[in-house]
């Protein structure tokens, strides 16, 4: 849970803090959980690292990615009361970007620092389903951010990002979370791009759930008609990743 990490769309991982929660279905098979049990702990219980790890990226001297709570949810109320130290090493280390992404978008806006936003700090969640995202989208839309991110892993239904659906029934707003050109609330302005990156990833492990790869195609369409940034992670299961994801380009368009 330190500096090494297999996870392809960042550099290293840091854990200040483990153990969690399930909020929702992507939470079904976590690998976490999954790691834990093995190590016979108590996966659910948050407690925070050694000293070594959660002070871990101050000795990293090279300019790098760090993929924040691998293990944990940087916004679980349990880390409240370790969430202050973790900012500071944030904020000491410039030449270091942090990729905050998490399930509790709700809880983010009480428990920022002071001085944000940070220029080194990206702030993401998760949106395993259109229901996920529809919910979760529009309260990162309004956090102000260095770079805010979507990952769509494990990714069990299809994502729409260009129709995202919010408010209450009878008054739901439509809008295009990769390129915002309504406002969902009179008070919010988002006005241009707002989702600068997108991730896309099936499940692993034994009890994976199927992703169809025309689902993370069409999450790809999307963002190549937008200009943002799609990272093709992995199929479900142990599934090869066809060519076509892989690409930079989208196969059905036509550069101009």
């Amino acid at each position: 849970m330190g500096k090494q990490t297999g996870i392809s769309w960042t550099d290293h991982t840091w854990n200040p803090w483990q153990g969690c929660r399930p909020v929702s279905p992507g939470c079904a098979n976590c690998y976490m959980y999954r790691e834990k049990r093995r190590y016979g702990q108590d996966p659910a219980t948050v407690m925070r690292s050694s000293r070594e790890t959660f002070n871990a990226p101050l000795k990293w001297m090279d300019p790098a990615k760090v993929f924040v709570c691998s293990w944990s949810d940087f916004f679980i109320d349990n880390a409240d009361q370790w969430r202050d130290e973790a900012w500071k090493i944030m904020r000491k280390t410039p030449h270091l970007t942090f990729q905050i992404l998490t399930k509790r978008p709700e809880n983010i806006a009480g428990r920022l620092p002071d001085g944000w936003p940070f220029p080194n700090v990206w702030i993401g969640i998760t949106a395993e389903n259109q229901e996920m995202a529809n919910k979760r989208i529009p309260i990162l839309l309004k956090i102000p951010a260095e770079l805010r991110f979507v990952s769509i892993e494990p990714m069990v239904g299809p994502v729409d990002l260009t129709d995202i659906v919010s408010g209450e029934e009878g008054d739901e707003h439509h809008f295009n979370a990769l390129f915002c050109d309504v406002d969902i609330e009179d008070d919010v302005d988002f006005g241009g791009r707002t989702v600068g990156w997108v991730i896309v990833g099936g499940e692993t492990g034994q009890k994976a759930r199927t992703m169809q790869p025309e689902w993370a195609l069409a999450v790809k369409e999307q963002c190549c008609i937008f200009g943002t940034p799609f990272f093709m992670k992995q199929m479900s299961g142990k599934k090869p990743i066809p060519e076509y994801l892989l690409k930079r380009e989208f196969p059905g368009l036509i550069a101009e």
